[in-house]
């Protein structure tokens, strides 16, 4: 299962903040801030994919089964 909190907040640490984000995606940062605390488990199917992609671009040393659960 993967861990959508920590990989948005990897994105948060490494890559700029969930506005910018969400922006780059096409989702609502507050979403992305439910995923970030850990209320919502998971999002939606292309948003998922295209957090997982940023977060391989931007996180690639924590890209790992062990940090993300992928």
């Amino acid at each position: 299962m993967i861990n959508w909190q920590t990989i948005t907040n990897n994105l948060r640490h490494d890559y700029k903040n969930l506005s910018g984000i969400g922006k780059d995606i096409g989702s609502d940062w507050a979403h992305l801030n439910r995923l970030a605390r850990g209320e919502v488990k998971e999002p939606k199917f292309s948003v998922g994919i295209r957090l997982l992609d940023l977060h391989y671009d931007h996180c690639k040393a924590k890209h790992t089964i062990k940090e993300v659960g992928l």
